[in-house]
């Protein structure tokens, strides 16, 4: 139990923090008059409103406060320093293509690792990608603030509190480095307050690092981490972000990582083994824009000098089976149908797939002797002619008098360039 004295100071610590800055955001005396521009009826042309900056894909905007969730493994981290680095060096690091915001300076503070193992971290993705340290420039900046830690806000007599000390820090940096970017990696890290409490939290997204990126224009990341999952569950959500609930309506982007599922590792022919080596970055909260399809990447091990093993994130996209597949392609595939002695059934020695494989360069044989991607590739060019009806299928009884079905030809006809644009009327045949 603490003693009088100890309940004292903590007061006059309290009221310290109370009155430091009086009505700068709504706080300080709630005895006296707001000290505020009262409001006018509203017009304003359009023209006039400034248009949002977007500085990395939709999801970083100056001015506002984003958010990754992610569970332990899903490379949260990793992430974060693959996005700081081409922040950094203004492009895209797989593709090398420019970033439309070109080269912008980052602050990346991180809370859980030390800085050597920020510094393994950043130097492979560098070394993976083949960043020098003039590519960087001097824009970015990394630092861990493990053991010296970085609270915007804290429980003082039992009431949330913003530490503007660390509010003027954090502001005062990003101006004097001209930051664009501020991200800050686990949430859980930046403060001390109740992290359940719907209004603990709000003033610490709000008042806290959501003024910094107001006041400063930057804008703001923060990495958070899912709350226990649900019995059955096997995927986060953006709603499953731990704690307060109003972290989640506070943010104006918030984007969740998750393993490629088993479902989604069969259909691509991908292993067990590999699976969790995919990872899906879905938005579930784009206030400021349309929620986008999920993008993906794969973690690959980068060997640095010093002989530690390393992840880095690389780019993935799920294969195009139609990537290498031509017109010729196509023609061949009919000319095959037309034989109409191949199998719709797969199970079957004379399926289609096997004929078609051949031709295609594709390892699948009915013998066993099959690349899994390569199945499941086939299987996705058959299924899509036989949409567009390049082939059809024809039901009819083979030399047993059994009913089966066959691969045909379809209705297919390929459009005729002289032919002009087609018509819009869908009734019009």
């Amino acid at each position: 139990m603490k003693g009088p004295e100890e309940h004292l100071a903590a007061k006059v610590q309290f009221t310290r923090f109370k009155h430091s800055k009086a009505g700068a955001n709504g706080g300080g005396d709630p005895t006296k008059v707001q000290n505020r521009e009262p409001p006018v009826p509203w017009w304003r042309d359009p023209a006039t409103i400034p248009k949002r900056q977007s500085l990395y894909e939709g999801h970083y905007i100056r001015g506002t406060i984003g958010a990754t969730i992610g569970a332990g493994g899903r490379a949260k981290t990793t992430r974060a320093v693959y996005e700081a680095v081409s922040m950094a060096v203004g492009f895209d690091l797989a593709t090398k293509q420019a970033l439309p915001a070109g080269k912008l300076r980052v602050w990346f503070c991180n809370g859980e690792e030390d800085q050597d193992e920020l510094d393994r971290r950043l130097a492979a993705t560098c070394q993976h990608y083949q960043i020098a340290q003039a590519d960087l420039g001097g824009r970015l900046y990394v630092q861990s603030v493990r053991n010296s830690p970085l609270r915007i806000a804290k429980l003082i007599l039992g009431m949330p509190v913003i530490d503007h000390g660390v509010v003027k820090y954090m502001e005062n940096f990003i101006r004097q480095n001209s930051i664009d970017v501020f991200m800050v990696d686990p949430l859980i890290s930046f403060h001390s307050v109740g992290e359940s409490f719907n209004e603990h939290m709000d003033m610490v997204i709000k008042e806290g690092f959501g003024s910094i990126a107001g006041r400063t224009n930057s804008a703001g990341e923060l990495f958070h981490h899912p709350g226990k999952p649900k019995p059955g569950q096997s995927e986060t959500t953006v709603e499953d972000m731990r704690g307060a609930s109003s972290v989640l309506w506070a943010v104006r982007s918030a984007r969740v990582l998750n393993f490629m599922t088993p479902d989604e590792a069969a259909k691509l022919g991908i292993s067990g083994d590999e699976r969790r080596l995919h990872i899906r970055i879905s938005n579930g909260k784009a206030n400021m824009g349309p929620l986008g399809k999920a993008t993906w990447m794969r973690l690959v091990v980068e060997d640095l000098l010093n002989g530690d093993l390393v992840a880095c994130a690389s780019p993935w996209a799920p294969p195009d089976p139609f990537k290498y597949v031509t017109t010729a392609d196509m023609e061949l595939a009919r000319t095959l149908a037309r034989t109409g002695a191949y199998r719709a059934d797969r199970r079957s020695p004379n399926w289609f797939g096997y004929a078609l494989a051949k031709q295609l360069g594709l390892k699948v044989t009915h013998d066993g002797d099959t690349d899994a991607k390569d199945l499941v590739s086939l299987q996705a060019i058959i299924k899509k002619w036989l949409e567009n009806k390049v082939l059809e299928v024809e039901q009819r009884k083979d030399e047993d008098r059994k009913d089966r079905s066959f691969i045909i030809p379809g209705r297919f006809k390929r459009p005729d360039p002289s032919a002009g644009p087609a018509s819009d009327d869908p009734d019009d045949e």
